[in-house]
């Protein structure tokens, strides 16, 4: 009778498997196509409201006129004027005291740090990107109210990495500039909501109401002149920063990359030989956007030195075209993975200069091309 009994029960639960299987499959299988509902999920444009730092230091600067201005930092070692009623007032001169500070319209519009004995609190040369985020949160965006305009910046991964944007708490900014290969702190340029807008280093969510100022030949060469002498100072600074030999201004190197310039603005098309690429490199050149920048590829920039005839064949250089500023443009060859090994070479000591309304080619090499015509670093300083 046992045996019976386990046998009926076996076979009721036998029974009851094979029953229950086909109730358990219908409610595992999938909805037909149309009866799926797909939540589309859109990305978010609203901006991040900001936690804001103590406004402190440097970022208090801005929006002083140059007499108190002045009154605080009294006797500028240089003074540089780049542009319709702009200029920069250069304090220090080497690695440890380095600074210069804008002023447009006669009012401060942005201090741009190097020095490394300069009071940049809360922030120090020696941080890192996940030293900063432990003071602040490092956000995408930002969003804020300008001239009764409502502008949404949003930075890119490579922004957030190497160039994050940081808010204090009286209206104004500062961009950190993080040197690519150490990860560390090598620049800090603080500004306001008018500069923010129209130099434009994040994408913006509008375009910038920036119109193009017409210049007389002379008001560019003077230009000119001052932004090669800035750009000079900054890249020895810097690279007194990444432990480098300073740079010597080689005069012939100077000719090459002017004689270089001048032959690609006679004939773009012996550089630039894709039509596509042609026509971006053309609408940078009509654009008056600051961070609309254009870069010639490798086989573009060996045809560009070669229309400067190079004495020496290890001549390489960078080349931009861009309506960006000097501090901007060199901050950005440090951050650049493809751009800072032009510059962090320890061997090349000698660089030519040359500026084209707002085209630079900067040539570098191991030894001076004409060693007489050669000028010391110390000797712009």
């Amino acid at each position: 009778m046992r045996r019976i009994g386990e046998f009926l029960l076996v076979f009721l639960i036998v029974l009851t498997f094979f029953y229950m299987k086909p109730v358990v499959l219908s409610q595992k299988s999938p909805k037909p196509v149309d009866e799926l509902v797909v939540n589309e999920i859109k990305p978010q444009t609203k901006a991040t409201q900001q936690n804001e730092l103590n406004a402190t230091g440097m970022s208090t600067m801005i929006g002083l006129s140059e007499t108190q201005l002045k009154e605080k930092m009294s006797n500028p070692k240089k003074e540089w004027v780049v542009g319709v009623n702009r200029k920069w007032l250069v304090y220090g001169d080497n690695a440890k005291n380095y600074y210069q500070v804008e002023l447009t319209d006669d009012k401060v519009s942005s201090i741009f740090v190097l020095g490394t004995e300069v009071d940049i609190a809360p922030f120090n040369v020696d941080m890192t990107l996940g030293d900063v985020s432990e003071i602040t949160t490092i956000y995408p965006n930002f969003e804020f109210d300008y001239h009764d305009k409502k502008y949404e910046i949003e930075l890119t991964e490579d922004d957030m990495n190497y160039r994050p944007l940081v808010s204090f708490d009286n209206g104004t900014f500062a961009l950190l500039h993080f040197n690519y290969d150490t990860g560390k702190l090598l620049g800090i340029r603080y500004v306001g909501k008018n500069t923010l807008v129209e130099m434009i280093p994040y994408q913006l969510n509008e375009e910038t109401p920036v119109k193009p100022v017409e210049l007389t030949d002379e008001q560019w060469n003077q230009f000119n002149q001052a932004n090669t002498e800035q750009l000079f100072t900054i890249l020895n600074v810097m690279r007194e920063r990444i432990n480098r030999k300073p740079y010597k201004l080689d005069t012939e190197l100077t000719l090459e990359s002017k004689k270089a310039l001048e032959g690609f603005n006679k004939e773009p098309k012996s550089v630039i030989k894709k039509e596509d690429r042609l026509e971006q490199w053309q609408e940078k050149v009509d654009s008056s956007n600051p961070s609309d920048r254009f870069i010639l590829v490798d086989e573009e920039m060996e045809r560009l030195l070669k229309l400067g005839k190079p004495i020496d064949k290890n001549t390489h250089g960078l080349f931009v075209q861009s309506m960006g500023d000097v501090p901007f443009i060199v901050s950005n060859w440090f951050v650049n993975r493809f751009d800072q090994r032009e510059i962090k070479d320890a061997k090349d000591e000698y660089i030519g200069i040359a500026f084209n309304k707002n085209q630079v080619l900067v040539l570098f090499n191991q030894k001076a091309v004409n060693t007489s015509l050669t000028t010391e670093s110390s000797d712009n300083k």
